[in-house]
Order: structure tokens, then sequence, then C-alpha cells
């Protein structure tokens, strides 16, 4: 097996291929239409991922901006507003919360991406999003609420 490879590859290399080939009782054709087969399938689940990912950067930003809005709240209607200055609103999505862009109607992430999860923020601000479709998560949320040991006096 002498062959030269029909495109640039180092000789010794591709002999060691040929052998490989020739043990398994396969053509290098047949071998290297699965790898290119192989190659394209990797590819395309490697693009699927990343177009579901979503940007580090645009996480990191809006996870501060998220902060910063809760910061300045006491509740769900000054949350909203502080997140509206932000040029950010929630909505409400299956079990919890979607960020959005409010000009847009955009979805650019999960609430819990970048901030609390929708129970805690239902117990920090004892009461659940205004017209969630399921209300009983918040109801579960505020039952999961110890109450503070009170303070004795002596």
């Amino acid at each position: 097996m002498t062959h030269l490879a029909p495109f640039p590859c180092d000789p010794l290399l591709w002999q060691r291929f040929l052998s490989a080939c020739d043990s398994r009782d396969e053509t290098p054709g047949a071998v290297l239409r699965d790898l290119v087969r192989l190659e394209v399938q990797r590819i395309e689940r490697r693009t699927a991922r990343s177009d579901d990912v979503i940007d580090e950067q645009l996480l990191g930003r809006l996870r501060l901006l998220v902060a910063e809005a809760l910061f300045a709240s006491g509740n769900w209607g000054q949350m909203q507003a502080a997140l509206r200055a932000r040029g950010l609103q929630y909505v409400a999505a299956g079990g919890g919360l979607n960020l959005i862009d409010p000009e847009t109607g955009e979805v650019l992430c999960k609430g819990s991406q970048v901030g609390p999860g929708y129970q805690d923020l239902v117990r920090r601000f004892g009461a659940g999003f205004p017209g969630h479709p399921r209300p009983g998560l918040a109801a579960l949320a505020m039952a999961s609420v110890q109450p503070r040991p009170s303070a004795r006096s002596t």
C-alpha cells in the first residue's frame, strides 16, 4: 500500500490510515465518508447548542441590572418599575418569570438565570407575581416561610 493521499497529508500518516482501514477490512473512502458525516453532525449539534446558550456577557449585564432593581425594591410594583427604568420587565412564564425587553417583547432569559428564582422573590415580596397563571406556586412559597423566632424579654 503505497498510495498517495488525494489531498495534502503527511505520507506516513496516510500510510498508517490505509493500514488501519485494511486491518478493519474497510475502504478508505468508506471510512472518510463516515468521518465526514460524523464531523457534520458534530458541528450541527454544537451550533444547535450555541443557539440555545445565552451570551455570557449579556447574562452578566442582566444579572447586574436585576440586582440593582432588586436592591431598590420592596414589592412587585417597585421591582417592575426599577426593571423598566433599566429597559427590562418580568413576565409570567410557566412556573416562574421571564425577563423581557418591554419594547420588543423579546424574551432575554429566564428570570432565575439572572436573579433569584420565582419562589424566592415571592417570599421576599410576600406575594405572588401579579396575574401569574399559577398562583398555587406563590401559596406554596409562602407556606414554606418559617416565622422568625420572637425575641425573649427577660
